[in-house]
């Protein structure tokens, strides 16, 4: 993830980026799915599609409005963070297909490392942390230039003090600055995918901090200016385009020197990292074509046709490239080539990969119930057990009739298996378990079933407060799940009164 400070004051501009039964996606079944997101360029629907295919996997259920830019995923609660085309920012929620604002006016110098907590500047200088569980705000002495969200939760404020750069770090909610050190003055800001390191790139080399404790490295000395910088999601090489050069310098994070130069045949404007680490693309300065750079072998192995944007091009995990060719975008083979997806009017459309396993289907398993088969060695006519029938409360009243006595005559029969037939009882179609009362109330508003509007029920899980969206009650499991069904939205159905 990089920035380049001229930017930092407008923005950071972060990208990684219905559930029927698919066969897993491309990305392997071990590790995430990798997911291609298609976001209408005027607004409207977002679509998601399995990386290297064409069909649609996932489409909103709500219009998401027209974008600037998307910030970061959140792979924990499936949300998509972004910034419009007015300057809010909001997320995309895709397990519900919801989009919504996380502010209620515009900020600048947006910025995010996992998607959950958003951080800007308000009109009046503060700095605001939007997570969905709530707004966090904090004053600071000086007006910052840059917010620099880490992956470990913590934030650093840049800010300018005569040529040189103040880092201070803070780790919110706590209102306290922990650390601070300084730099020279740079103009690009490269930052490592692990957010262990930020290095500053200016008329003095390349500068790095380490985020830990804000502790200085060494600067090394570059043979020219450079025009852009990128570092592999490891950190251990920063890879840095100068002016006028026909090759890639390459500083080792290590030794803390320049390790190489790669010959590209032509002069960069701009880098960008695939995020596993295997190619570097490098923008020629043409505009019109893409160099490709494979890392192991450190040489240039092609170009391929393309423009440049923000979200384009990008590598996926099967070796495939997404380029811009005319009004389309293509994904092709990033050594042969070769065309495999096209994705027509697409240029048209803002794009962001993501890994997410959210869209795989769901076991059958985990919806049946665990059954008991009834105990040899127990003595005829004894009780079934006490999990199968759970008590039910009493009524509130002075005094309680007793019981009566069980009668001796009629054995309980044992229990017996109970799947594949309909289960009878109470049931609840659940749709979302939020923390934000006001969240669940707007998603709620969105959602009916059979024409009828769901409810917000509190609750409390691990002595934290729920407001989980609901609707019911069934009378059997079945008659929930068609329900569930028919919204065509993802739900769950569980046993009990709402």
């Amino acid at each position: 993830m990089r920035y380049t400070l001229l930017l930092v004051l407008a923005l950071a501009a972060c990208s990684r980026g219905s559930t029927g039964a698919h066969p897993p996606l491309a990305g392997g079944t071990n590790g995430p799915d990798a997911v291609f997101i298609r976001l209408a360029g005027n607004g409207g629907t977002a679509r998601a599609y399995r990386w290297g295919s064409d069909s649609v996997l996932w489409s909103s259920s709500q219009r998401v409005p027209m974008l600037s830019h998307t910030l970061a995923f959140d792979d924990a609660q499936g949300s998509l963070a972004y910034v419009d085309a007015r300057g809010v920012p909001g997320r995309l929620d895709l397990r519900m297909g919801s989009a919504g604002a996380a502010a209620t006016t515009a900020l600048t110098g947006l910025a995010s490392a996992d998607g959950w907590a958003i951080y800007g500047l308000t009109p009046k200088h503060d700095v605001s942390r939007l997570t969905p569980s709530g707004t966090w705000t904090f004053t600071p002495e000086q007006q910052p230039r840059g917010l620099l969200p880490l992956p470990d939760g913590s934030l650093v404020l840049l800010t300018d003090i005569g040529n040189r750069h103040e880092l201070r770090r803070l780790h919110p909610p706590e209102p306290h600055v922990t650390e601070t050190t300084s730099v020279p003055h740079a103009d690009l800001l490269v930052r490592t995918d692990l957010g262990d390191r930020l290095y500053f790139v200016g008329d003095s080399g390349l500068a790095g901090v380490r985020t830990r404790d804000l502790t200085r490295t060494r600067t090394v000395w570059l043979p020219g200016q450079a025009v852009d910088a990128v570092a592999t999601p490891s950190g251990d090489r920063i890879f840095v385009a100068l002016k006028g050069k026909k090759s890639i310098t390459v500083v080792d994070r290590f030794t803390e020197e320049i390790d190489r130069t790669i010959d590209i045949a032509g002069t960069a404007t701009a880098l960008r990292m695939d995020p596993d680490g295997r190619y570097l693309l490098a923008r020629s300065a043409d505009g019109d074509s893409v160099r490709i750079v494979a890392i192991g072998a450190s040489r240039a192995i092609g170009t391929v046709r393309s423009r440049w944007r923000a979200d384009l091009p990008l590598l996926g995990p099967d070796g495939g490239l997404a380029v811009l060719q005319d009004s389309d975008v293509v994904i092709v083979g990033v050594e042969s080539h070769r065309e495999r997806t096209r994705f027509l009017a697409g240029a048209t459309d803002m794009w962001t990969l993501i890994r997410w396993n959210g869209f795989r289907p769901r076991a059958r398993g985990l919806d049946v119930p665990v059954s008991f088969g009834s105990d040899p060695d127990a003595p005829a006519g004894a009780a079934a057990d006490s999990t199968r029938a759970a008590p039910q409360p009493a009524a509130p009243s002075a005094a309680r009739a007793p019981e009566p006595a069980p009668r001796a005559a009629e054995p309980v029969p044992p229990p017996r298996a109970i799947i594949g037939a309909p289960q009878h009882g109470t049931f609840t179609l659940s749709f979302a378990a939020l923390l934000s009362e006001d969240r669940a109330k707007t998603l709620a508003a969105s959602i009916t079933v059979d024409g009828h509007p769901v409810r917000v029920v509190p609750g409390v899980s691990d002595r934290t407060p729920v407001y989980r969206v609901v609707y019911g009650p069934f009378d059997t499991k079945e008659e929930a799940e068609r329900a569930g069904r028919r919204t065509g939205l993802p739900y769950w159905v569980y046993e009990g009164a709402p």
